[in-house]
């Protein structure tokens, strides 16, 4: 027991011997050259191999640090750039409808004879044999059948069919539909009949002019008031082509709607009005005297005795 207590003792004097050598030799390196460089040619292998390990650790630090700072900065600016382009859709169209209400505003308050209920489109059915819509009014609102719809720009068309809060618009491009109307130009007044065509169903027709019909290109019509549904005096369109008949009797002109029925949002229903429309002449039946064959044949649709 005691002889390995002595040599523990020994080991341990021994090896603080060679420590204090150590570092005397450091402390001296300068002055003991060739312990500073037995030191620096043993040490300079792991010196030089931890800095490579050390300066490739910071530079992989390095990278992945700028790619997820950069990642995020990437994620960061598009989600920047796409708020920013969402806040300019949204304010361009408040400006839109900012503008188009003040245009309806306008028109109400330029027509004060009617009395008129703002609606919006919700749905479009243009086609070739059809062309409707329907609007977010109906029959709760005050909305009836045969009211007219118009726009600051023109007649639109008129109500067909009444929901309780919706309500379907026949536009008079519609070839079903057909308006009376009145060429604007003082030198003419020619009153005639618009109606839609399948064939061409953005150009309406004014049908059935006499042959010396004075009507021309560039003409304005307005409506006449005639058929009770749309009050004098609104913009149709305007006349873009002249065609006589196949017959050759009459002849017809190709109409420019003033409406853009491809953007419309917002229309006016005409409720009520104080614009009388055209009075119609009181006919008086005459009876046609009876002929020889009606005497002997009878009248046509009645039983002979």
């Amino acid at each position: 027991m005691i002889h390995s207590d002595r040599k523990l003792i020994v080991f341990v004097a021994v090896s603080c011997m060679i420590l204090a050598l150590l570092g005397f030799a450091w402390k001296q390196r300068t002055s003991i050259p060739f312990v500073t460089v037995t030191l620096e040619e043993l040490t300079t292998p792991f010196v030089y191999g931890s800095a490579r390990v050390l300066n490739n650790i910071t530079t992989g630090i390095g990278v992945i640090d700028t790619a997820v700072i950069g990642a995020f900065t990437d994620s960061e600016k598009d989600n920047t750039i796409a708020t920013l382009e969402q806040k300019l859709a949204n304010q361009d169209e408040v400006v839109a409808e900012n503008i188009r209400f003040r245009q309806l505003l306008n028109y109400k308050e330029s027509h004060p004879e009617f009395t008129m209920t703002v609606a919006g489109v919700i749905t479009k059915d243009y086609g070739t044999w059809t062309n409707t819509f329907t609007i977010d009014r109906g029959e709760v609102d005050g909305i009836e059948p045969n009211m007219a719809v118009v726009v600051p720009s023109g007649v639109v068309g008129f109500i067909t069919d009444v929901y309780p809060h919706s309500a379907r618009v026949q536009t008079f491009l519609d070839p079903r539909s057909a308006i009376g109307v009145i060429i604007q130009r003082p030198e003419s007044r020619l009153a005639g009949v618009v109606k839609g065509d399948g064939n061409r169903p953005n150009e309406p027709i004014m049908v059935n002019i006499a042959r010396d019909g004075d009507v021309l290109v560039g003409d304005k019509l307005i409506t006449s008031g005639y058929g009770g549904i749309y009050p004098k005096g609104l913009l149709v369109g305007n006349v873009t082509n002249i065609e006589n008949d196949k017959e050759g009797f009459v002849k017809n002109a190709t109409i420019k709607p003033t409406v853009d029925f491809h953007r419309l949002e917002e229309v006016f229903i005409i409720t009520s009005s104080t614009v009388q429309s055209p009075e119609k002449a009181p006919l008086e039946p005459r009876l046609v005297p009876q002929t020889q064959r009606d005497q002997v044949q009878g009248v046509k649709g009645a039983v002979a005795p």
